[in-house]
Order: C-alpha cells, then sequence, then structure tokens
C-alpha cells in the first residue's frame, strides 16, 4: 500500500504525540478545559448516562491540573513509544483502552446517543478512529515486529472498514434533528469566534459558508446523505483496480469536513485536544491507498488477485 506499515505507525505516533502536546496548553489546567470542552457533551445524553458524565465532570473540575498532567503523560508515552517501535502489541491495545476510556469520559461518545451525532460535528470521534488504525499496524506475531509483517487487520479489511464508516456517516445524516431548519448552518457557526488564528484563517470562510447554507440546509442534507452512500457503496463493492476514484473522492470529502465542518480540528485556538476526526479519516484513507504500480498493472498480465496481495505485503 502507499503507507508502509511502519511509516502508518510513526505517523499514528506522531499524532498521539501531539495530541499529548495539546494538553500543555495554558486553558487545559483552567475551567476552560471543563466549560469548553467536557461540560457540553452532557447535554442532551440520555438520563443515566448524563449523571454518570456529569459526575466525572464534577471529579475533573476537583482535579483538573492532576487530571490534565495524567492525560498529557499516557497520550505522549503512546505516541514516543508506537515512534520508535518498541512493543508495539502492548501499546496498541493500551491506546484502545485509553481511547475507549477519552472517547467515553471525555467526549461523551460523541453525542451518539443524542441524535445529534453528526460526521460534520467529527462522529463517532476522532479517539475512536485510533485503535482502527493502531489495529492495522498490530503485528500477529509478538516475536516479530518488521515493517512488513502480517497484521491484524489487511487492507482489504481496512477498505471495508472506510465503506462501513461512509455509510454511518449517511446514517448519521438521517437522523431527524438534521432535518430541522438551521442545523447544519448553526454547526458551522458554532465553530466561528473560538479565537487565535482561527478568526484570521476559518472564520471569514465560515461566516459566508453558514449564510449560504441557511437556505439550502434540506437539499445540502440530502446530497451529503447521497454522497456518503456513493463513497461506502462504492468503496464496499468495486473490485480492487477500480478503488482510486472513490478513494480520491474519499480524500477530497475527509479534508472538505476537516476544513469546512471541523475548522481544521480547531487547533489554532489554543483550546483543541485532537485533530477531530477530519485528519485521521484522511490517514485513513491513505493507509487504503494501494501502491501506484497496482493501477497501471495490465489488466491481461495474468497477475492473479493473490500475487497482488502478496506484492502489497512486500
Amino acid at each position: 500500500m502507499l503507507l508502509s506499515k511502519q511509516t502508518l505507525r510513526r505517523i499514528l505516533g506522531i499524532l498521539w504525540l501531539i495530541d499529548g502536546l495539546f494538553q500543555l496548553q495554558p486553558h487545559m489546567f483552567t475551567m476552560d478545559l471543563i466549560n469548553g470542552v467536557m461540560a457540553p457533551i452532557v447535554q442532551s445524553q440520555p438520563g443515566p448516562l448524563a449523571v454518570n458524565l456529569q459526575w466525572i465532570v464534577a471529579v475533573a473540575t476537583q482535579h483538573i491540573i492532576l487530571l490534565n498532567l495524567i492525560v498529557t503523560f499516557v497520550q505522549i508515552a503512546l505516541g514516543f513509544l508506537l515512534i520508535i517501535g518498541y512493543r508495539v502489541r502492548e501499546t496498541v491495545i493500551a491506546s484502545v483502552v485509553w481511547s475507549l476510556i477519552v472517547w467515553y469520559g471525555g467526549e461523551g461518545m460523541n453525542m451518539l446517543f443524542t441524535g445529534q451525532a453528526s460526521i460534520l460535528t467529527g462522529a463517532p470521534g476522532a479517539v475512536l478512529l485510533y485503535p482502527l488504525l493502531g489495529f492495522l499496524v498490530y503485528p500477529r506475531k509478538a516475536s516479530s515486529q518488521t515493517a512488513s509483517e502480517d497484521t491484524v487487520l489487511s487492507q482489504i479489511h481496512f477498505h471495508r472498514i472506510m465503506a462501513g464508516f461512509w455509510i454511518f456517516a449517511a446514517i448519521l445524516q438521517l437522523q431527524p434533528y438534521w432535518w430541522q431548519p438551521g442545523q447544519i448552518s448553526q454547526t458551522l457557526s458554532d465553530i466561528m469566534g473560538q479565537g487565535g488564528l482561527n478568526g484570521l484563517l476559518i472564520d471569514p470562510i465560515l461566516k459566508e459558508l453558514s449564510t449560504l447554507t441557511a437556505s439550502i440546509e434540506v437539499p445540502l442534507n440530502i446530497l451529503l446523505i447521497v454522497s456518503f452512500l456513493a463513497l461506502g457503496i462504492g468503496l464496499a463493492i468495486s473490485r480492487e483496480e477500480r478503488l482510486r476514484p472513490f478513494l480520491i473522492a474519499s480524500l477530497v470529502a475527509s479534508f472538505l469536513i476537516w476544513w469546512i465542518a471541523e475548522g481544521l480540528g480547531m487547533v489554532f485556538t489554543g483550546m483543541t485536544t485532537d485533530f477531530n476526526s477530519g485528519l485521521l479519516l484522511i490517514v485513513m484513507v491513505l493507509a487504503c491507498w494501494p501502491k501506484t504500480a497496482f493501477f497501471h498493472a495490465p489488466q491481461d498480465s495474468g497477475i492473479s488477485e493473490a500475487k497482488v496481495m502478496l506484492q502489497e505485503r512486500s
């Protein structure tokens, strides 16, 4: 594939490392972390879940500095271990456990049970996509940690995961919440005015788009649903040699979501905790990308699918 297992492992490690460094931003040691990141996830949650999340927010409020230091240490450690390739299996397992903890306690499962979740708001959550990439570099054999070894998820499996993701994104847009007037434009407006370089790089574009989408929300939502379904079905049923157009479209869609709907992860505001799901989707698409030579192989060359798969692993 385009990204070797070793390169993908290092990219994943760099993302974890930077996420840890994000936690060292000054605002993260103040109530801004609670009020701006954690408290909003309690809203609209089902009763029992809201109570539990409210308790987590209360505990975090009392121990905010300690909590932030723990998050910083864990994520920097995960990133460093993945970058150097030390104990990859154990590190990937630890990252899965940590991702689930953060996904639940820190992100409220990205609002999936509120009826308001959408790929436009980052669902199902960037931190939930880390384990998927982790399993793509997770070696089957503990005694071998080379870049060319077999891993738990193959590239074929990952194509199907990407297909499922886009279909899931379409299903989320079918929720009644996204057919109500003003929801899409409000989503764009909510990430405006967060300060930092976003005011210069992101806000002017979002202001125009928010005004434009306000009058065409139903057709726009239909377009999103159809587009996501087309990407999902295309990735699911296309043969390997015909995947490239759908991968290119997925790459473009992922970047537009990251830029327009997620404000490039709000990394210029001083209040972000990760890059949001858009950048992770871009990495996932690249992880699905076969080697360039694959697309130029003559159709009558007689190369079997099994041989192509062996070439991808080498």
